[in-house]
């Protein structure tokens, strides 16, 4: 059976100094990151519930109508977002591709 190193309190301390603990911890940061992200924005695209609102105006001949909407806002949004397109050209070129980002609204 192989031999194992025994724990050492000052080894455990001194690896907070060494840069590759670092590097990998933010590697593993970002790739949860990046995955709780696309996570987000599939479910804020195809589950999270979406406020309708129908506005029904009656004017009958002659009247005016004045149409004032109010949106609650508050504070900031922000929305990630994936969108796909597609493109043609003339010269018989076509192509598709993705954009992901996020949208913030003040």
């Amino acid at each position: 059976m192989a031999d194992l190193e025994k724990f050492s309190l000052l080894k455990f301390f001194g690896s907070f100094t060494q840069m590759l603990p670092w590097v990998k911890t933010l590697r593993y940061a970002l790739g949860i990151l990046g995955v709780g992200f696309i996570g987000l924005t599939i479910y804020r695209a195809y589950f999270m519930p979406t406020k309708r609102e129908v506005t029904q105006i009656v004017a009958e001949a002659g009247s005016r109508v004045n149409l004032i909407r109010k949106e609650d806002k508050k504070g900031i949004t922000v929305t990630p977002f994936v969108e796909g397109y597609g493109f043609a050209e003339s010269d018989k070129r076509t192509g598709a591709g993705a954009k992901a980002g996020v949208r913030i609204d003040f």
